[in-house]
């Protein structure tokens, strides 16, 4: 009897790495069925060397400025990182997201390595990894919430872009007042209060991680900023990438506010955990959202995240052989599962 809970066990990744898989072919296949992707213009915006050069290099830029954010909230974590151990790992979580079966992501794979490079401080490397991803998903939310106010005239043409702008400017301000509170010290004592009440609540560990990570940098509030301005410029590079892929395909005239509204709830979606690296997920909302905002066929979201995802295999790659040359062996599943459950065990570090 006490075998079959472990073989279950084994089987999970397995199972969920085929049902992910499976969805993720499900949409490529809608979507090309949809007429909504034409792998001639993607392959003809890789081919064309002005394109595929600028796209590429917009893409790395993203990865390093990913990886400076990270690196700042590292050091003011107290780790002695530096930019090329952190870029290393940067590359490693990019190829995993991809490779690892099972609902784990890079970001669980970067922060199981760091930890094995600096055990000391494992529950430091937890919330630097956490607090990374939620000052990039607040950005994402806030250029879409101000792209909403400038794109409002357009959007109540459609209930479905309009309930999406409205939830994204209530969840951007909902994450604004809990950052606000979370650093600040003379707010602690109310907040601490109205949390407590929230205990038996759903979503209540949620939010408690959330809390946790950012009231640990409530002594950097300089960092934070620095965070946040090092998101948005990746905000620019993304629309910026948009842009250039618009252009290749011939669809380069319309209102650029739609790049800022589209793409960052696009990106909130692909990377909820249902196919690997997005796949697929970002093609159907993409899809959506832009032929929703611009009311007319096209194909520059589509297009463009399916490059995207392109190119982010190709450095992806690179981390594949970062990881062979560190001569790690791989995680086992318990691991990993330990180090996703470890971003919900930052109250000993929020408290310092």
């Amino acid at each position: 009897m006490a075998a079959t809970p472990t073989k279950l066990s084994k089987l999970k990744p397995v199972l969920m790495t085929a049902i992910k898989l499976l969805l993720a072919v499900a949409l490529i296949v809608w979507i090309l069925r949809q007429g909504a992707l034409d792998l001639d213009k993607v392959m003809m915006t890789l081919s064309r060397w002005e394109f595929a050069l600028s796209l590429g290099v917009l893409s790395f830029l993203t990865l390093l400025f990913n990886t400076w954010r990270w690196l700042i909230l590292l050091r003011s974590q107290g780790f002695n990182a530096n930019f090329q151990q952190t870029l290393s790992l940067s590359f490693i979580g990019l190829f995993f997201n991809f490779a690892m079966p099972g609902g784990v992501g890079g970001d669980v794979v970067k922060g199981y390595y760091l930890t094995r490079d600096f055990p000391a401080q494992k529950m430091a490397a937890v919330v630097s990894v956490l607090m990374d991803r939620l000052i990039g998903f607040f950005v994402m939310l806030l250029a879409a919430s101000m792209a909403s106010l400038v794109f409002w005239d357009r959007l109540s043409h459609d209930p479905r872009l309009l309930g999406i702008a409205l939830s994204t400017l209530g969840a951007t301000s909902a994450f604004l007042l809990v950052l606000v509170f979370s650093l600040s010290r003379r707010l602690q004592t109310p907040l601490k209060r109205g949390v407590d009440r929230l205990k038996n609540f759903p979503g209540y560990e949620a939010f408690a991680k959330v809390y946790r990570a950012l009231h640990a940098y409530r002594k950097h509030p300089k960092v934070v900023l620095q965070a946040l301005g090092l998101a948005l410029v990746n905000q620019v590079l993304l629309v910026t990438f948009f842009a250039l892929v618009a252009m290749a395909v011939g669809e380069g005239d319309f209102d650029h506010a739609v790049l800022w509204f589209c793409i960052p709830i696009g990106l909130v979606v692909q990377a909820l955990p249902l196919a690997p690296a997005g796949v697929g997920v970002g093609q159907a909302a993409f899809f959506f959202l832009f032929e929703a905002a611009l009311q007319r066929p096209t194909q520059v979201g589509t297009v463009g995240i399916t490059v995207m995802q392109a190119l982010q295999f190709a450095l992806g790659l690179i981390g594949a052989l970062i990881y062979l040359r560190r001569g790690r062996k791989m995680p086992t599943a318990a691991e990993l599962e330990a180090a996703g459950q470890a971003n919900g065990e930052v109250q000993a570090t929020g408290e310092t």
